[in-house]
């Protein structure tokens, strides 16, 4: 977690439990997934006013089988 100013990013990875179906126009098996999150907040008064996430939906989906896995060349 960094803070500095108005901002607090946090970074770190989510372990999930996919129950299965559609994602973001895929057809997704059911299985358990870890991807890397990243968060940022923008505080005004001491509350959060906005917040903005990042995922590796990618990772995911290659994880749970819905997307061939990709060598790092062909990224």
């Amino acid at each position: 977690m960094v803070a500095e100013g108005d901002l607090v990013v946090l970074f770190g990875r989510r372990e999930l439990d996919w129950p299965g179906g559609t994602f973001r126009g895929f057809t997704v098996p059911a299985g358990k997934t870890t991807r890397d999150v990243a968060f940022v907040y923008r505080l005004h008064a001491g509350r959060i006013v906005e917040r903005w996430a990042i995922r590796d939906d990618l990772a995911m989906l290659e994880q749970l089988g819905a997307q061939p896995t990709m060598s790092r060349g062909e990224r």
